[in-house]
């Protein structure tokens, strides 16, 4: 009875969406696990099957109506088991059809857009637009055409044939100056649709490859994730200590070794900081030495800042001279002496 159920296996499933396996996108279920959910379902049903004993007649008939609906209860729920199943492979089916789609179309925008798929594009449209012009050219020549026959009509009916002249001559002249501007116009058109369509495309380009780059890191940590879980996964598994992993030690060395570096900075900081305050402090000491030995000299001196009088000018600028001298002289002597002290 076993053998007579036959649920979709999972290499069926796999072998009907290769373009899903041979992704570079990370599966959604890993293979194992699976494998792990088919076999148990298989051993479900079988289970159920086996369980399926023959009606023995030897019963009273109240025990083989019972047994009757029970087997009619398991064969209705191994229906829908298999139905159940079936709409399971159907649906899966259905997702990775969905999943390669999904697949071609980031693929397809991934890939950047050529020079020459630029220009091809830029010229369909510019053929596409000339033709709408030519139409739209034909059908105001038509017009035009039409509006003059009913012109010229409404004109021989005329008896002065020289204005009929003139009218047509200034009629001419109007329609030639306007269709020059409409030309110049229409070039201006295409010259700022093509410079706007290669700006999108430089535009598109480059967040293609911002893009692109994303995908790829984020890709890779993906695979860094998930060879981390598989391996604290297997450790788990094993019974190793969390702390004896590969993984947990490297990063407690590189914490250790970053702890040590910003200990050394901040040492290092430490000490800057103190020689700052000693040059601060020595800076200050000297800076009120001196200011006092500046003032002492020049009471010293008794400099004397007060205006002449006009009797004694010559006199006051003989002194002022001598004065300055020495006050220049004892300055000299005084750095020269905190030179040698130093």
């Amino acid at each position: 009875m076993a053998t007579s159920v036959e649920s979709p296996s999972p290499v069926s499933i796999n072998k009907g969406s290769p373009r899903l396996m041979g992704s570079s996108s990370p599966p959604m279920f890993s293979p194992s696990s699976d494998k792990r959910f088919w076999s148990t379902l298989r051993s479900r049903v079988d289970t159920l099957l086996e369980n399926r004993k023959p009606v023995n007649q030897s019963f009273p008939p109240q025990m083989n109506v019972e047994a009757m609906d029970r087997a009619r209860r398991l064969k209705e729920d191994s229906m829908l088991l298999l139905r159940g199943f079936d709409s399971v492979a159907q649906s899966l089916s259905q997702l990775s059809n969905n999943l390669d789609n999904a697949l071609q179309g980031a693929r397809d925008l991934a890939r950047p857009p050529t020079l020459s798929d630029i220009v091809h594009a830029t010229l369909e449209k510019a053929k596409t637009e000339e033709k709408l012009s030519r139409e739209e050219n034909k059908d105001r020549k038509e017009e035009e055409e039409g509006n003059e026959a009913e012109e010229n009509r409404g004109l021989k009916r005329k008896l002065d044939s020289e204005e009929c002249s003139e009218d047509q001559g200034e009629e001419g002249l109007q329609k030639v100056k306007g269709k020059r501007p409409y030309e110049l116009e229409r070039i201006k058109k295409a010259k700022n649709l093509a410079i706007s369509m290669a700006t999108k495309a430089a535009t598109m380009s480059k967040e293609l490859k911002s893009i692109r780059s994303d995908l790829g890191f984020m890709q890779e940590r993906c695979t860094l994730l998930e060879e981390e879980n598989k391996k604290l996964r297997d450790g788990l598994a094993k019974g190793i200590q969390p702390d004896e992993d590969d993984l947990v030690r490297l990063q407690l060395e590189a914490l250790l070794a970053e702890k040590s570096r910003l200990a050394n900075e901040n040492a290092n900081l430490k000490r800057e900081n103190q020689c700052l305050h000693q040059l601060v402090e020595y800076h200050q000491l000297t800076s009120q030495d001196l200011s006092a030995s500046y003032e002492n000299l020049i009471r010293g001196m008794g400099l004397d800042f007060s205006s002449p009088t006009d009797i004694d000018d010559e006199f006051h600028d003989r002194r002022l001279k001598t004065d300055i001298s020495e006050f220049s002289k004892s300055l000299d002597e005084f750095f020269d002496e905190e030179e040698q002290e130093e």
